[in-house]
């Protein structure tokens, strides 16, 4: 864990725990003999993680002419990858402690986030693409948590940065200390989740890793910088569109050495795929 842990700590008080479930549920899908009797077993104990997941194994999306009842049948219709995804972003959703409009908007940041990652992921044969769009999912649990600790506070600093000549950042650092990032990457760890994720959370903004890091946590995370951007260009969990973006110049489709039309073609797929999805992903859990 980093040196600054305790010191985020110490200002925002206990980082939020990894769910039960979602702990239980990771440890189970680690093991190559877990049957669906147990991961049923494990989840039943969260009403709300097991109602989504029916709920979702019995959308149009699976076009299943019979309703599934049980969740251990749910668990073999989704799969591990579904699975694990659905328990990771209810876990997220469970973390607020209000749901209003800046959590909503939080919230479809972060799951256009984690769809423009699979998308890219897929495309350029970059990692496993299940595990870049939690990477996604999460990059902004830093918001997240800085929202629970003072709402207020954080939402007058996402104001200030949409007039002031500082970025979000040194804002953020200004009331709170630590920057979302920092924060993200705390609670991340906290959890025991793949450097991949934790990084993404670090260095989502501007890819500065060390030298001695892994090319290909480095194409990684310019995956989840590049998805991000995307998504402001799209105006995706944003109050508008942002239209000032330069994307091929960004970090991530430098690192990426994309063009404008393979930037277009990922912009168009993201566009098109979280217009179909949104509803699947941002229906009321509670």
């Amino acid at each position: 864990m980093y040196n600054d842990y305790q010191t985020i700590v110490e200002h925002l008080g206990d980082l939020p725990p990894m769910p039960a479930v979602a702990i239980k549920v990771l440890e189970l899908l680690k093991n190559p003999y877990c049957s669906a009797k147990l991961l049923a077993k494990a989840i039943s104990h969260d009403a709300a993680v097991s109602g989504r997941i029916l709920r979702i194994a019995n959308s149009p999306m699976y076009g299943r002419q019979k309703r599934v009842t049980t969740l251990e049948g749910a668990i073999v219709v989704l799969g591990e990858n579904t699975l694990r995804t659905l328990v990771l972003e209810t876990s997220l959703r469970g973390i607020n402690k209000s749901f209003g409009r800046l959590e909503r908007m939080l919230w479809e940041d972060s799951i256009g986030c984690a769809i423009g990652a699979r998308i890219i992921a897929r495309r350029l044969d970059i990692g496993d693409p299940e595990e870049l769009f939690i990477a996604g999912l999460f990059r902004h649990i830093g918001k997240v948590v800085m929202s629970n600790h003072d709402k207020d506070a954080y939402q007058h600093v996402l104001d200030t940065a949409k007039t002031a000549g500082e970025g979000l950042i040194d804002i953020e650092r200004a009331f709170f200390a630590f920057s979302h990032e920092m924060v993200g990457a705390a609670v991340l760890d906290n959890w025991n989740l793949p450097a991949p994720m934790i990084q993404s959370a670090l260095h989502h903004h501007d890819l500065t890793l060390a030298e001695s890091v892994d090319p290909d946590l480095e194409e990684q995370v310019a995956v989840i910088n590049l998805a991000g951007l995307l998504c402001r260009s799209l105006g995706i969990g944003q109050e508008s569109p942002d239209e000032q973006i330069d994307i091929e110049d960004s970090p991530g489709a430098r690192a990426l050495e994309l063009d404008e039309d393979q930037i277009d073609d990922i912009r168009h797929d993201l566009e098109n795929l979280f217009a179909r999805e949104r509803d699947f992903f941002l229906v009321a859990t509670r």
